[in-house]
C-alpha cells in the first residue's frame, strides 16, 4: 500500500487524483448531514452526495491510471506559491464586502503574482484590470449580485 501511495504521489494524475478523492469525501461527509431524499423527491443533501461520488470516482480513474503509466515524475510542490496564493484568497475574501469587489480583484490578481519568482508589471496590470473588469461584468452586471463595488 505504501509503495502504490508513494508511486501515485510522483505523478500529476496521482496527485490530482488524491485531490479529487478527498474533495469528494468531504462533499459526501457533509451531504449526510442533510436530507437525502429520493430520486423523485431530492433533498438538500441529494446533489452535493452525487457530486461527492463523481469526483471520488473521477479521483479513483486518474489515480489508477497514474499507477499504470510511466508518466514523468511531478515535480515538487513550491512552498512560496502555496502560501502566496492561500494569503491572496484570504484576503481578497476579507476585503470583498469591506472595500468591495473593484478593490478585492485587484488584491487577489496582484498578491497571488508574487507566487512567482518574476513578476513582469505590465502583463499583470493588463491581467488585473481584465480580470477586474470580467468579474465586474459577470458578478454585477449579469448575475446582478449586490457585491459593493467600492467602499464608500
Amino acid at each position: 500500500m505504501s509503495n502504490i501511495l508513494t508511486r501515485a504521489l510522483r505523478t500529476t494524475d496521482g496527485q490530482s487524483g488524491l485531490v479529487f478523492m478527498a474533495v469528494g469525501s468531504i462533499a459526501v461527509v457533509g451531504a449526510w448531514q442533510y436530507p437525502i431524499g429520493t430520486l423523485a423527491r431530492m433533498g438538500p443533501g441529494f446533489f452535493p452526495l452525487c457530486l461527492g461520488v463523481m469526483l471520488i470516482a473521477v479521483g479513483l480513474i486518474s489515480l489508477f491510471g497514474s499507477l499504470r503509466s510511466d508518466d514523468v515524475i511531478a515535480e515538487p510542490v513550491s512552498v512560496r506559491a502555496l502560501i502566496v496564493i492561500t494569503l491572496a484568497v484570504v484576503v481578497s475574501a476579507l476585503l470583498l464586502l469591506k472595500a468591495g469587489l473593484l478593490v478585492a480583484i485587484p488584491a487577489l490578481v496582484i498578491i497571488s503574482a508574487f507566487a512567482s519568482s518574476s513578476v513582469k508589471w505590465l502583463p499583470l496590470l493588463v491581467t488585473t484590470v481584465v480580470l477586474t473588469a470580467l468579474a465586474y461584468g459577470v458578478f454585477v452586471w449579469g448575475l446582478n449580485m449586490q457585491i459593493p463595488l467600492v467602499w464608500w
